[in-house]
């Protein structure tokens, strides 16, 4: 198998867990209670879908032009246990999966990246949805730091 062939499946597989992400936070935006939990999940499920059509369209141009700057990490959701989503999750059981799950696509990307590093335009891509991907979880963790833990 070519390198070529290599990549696109590995595109392709990106795209799908892009998409797994959009249903996942559509699905949260409809199950929470507060009001700031829609706005939050909905954020996300938003910006996943941004990065299913960057990885579709293959920008080059959006993916040359971000700079790496690493987020602060909470590291909440590197910290605490695991959870299950199930029906009656609590708020702080859903803000955690989500977080988790947001890790998990930061160390896939960046997984991918160290694979590719002999091929700059494609370690960009990895290393770009990565820092995107610890964003998602930095502002994941900030609400279970600013309201899941208060409310303790």
């Amino acid at each position: 198998m070519g390198v070529q062939a290599t990549y696109n499946e590995i595109i392709a597989f990106a795209i799908d867990k892009e998409q797994e992400a959009v249903e996942m936070y559509s699905e949260l935006a409809d199950r929470a209670q507060s009001p700031s939990g829609k706005i939050l999940f909905k954020e996300l499920a938003d910006m996943e879908r941004g990065h299913k059509t960057r990885l579709e369209k293959l920008d080059m141009v959006y993916f040359s032009s971000q700079d790496l700057k690493p987020p602060e990490d909470l590291k909440i959701a590197d910290y605490l246990v695991d959870v299950e989503l199930t029906p009656d999750a609590t708020y702080q059981d859903i803000v955690l999966f989500a977080a988790k799950r947001e890790k998990a696509a930061f160390d896939l990307y960046t997984d991918l990246a160290r694979i590719y590093s002999t091929i700059p335009a494609i370690k960009k891509i990895f290393d770009v949805l990565a820092q995107e991907e610890a964003y998602h979880k930095l502002k994941l963790e900030r609400e279970y730091d600013e309201v899941v833990y208060k409310e303790d």
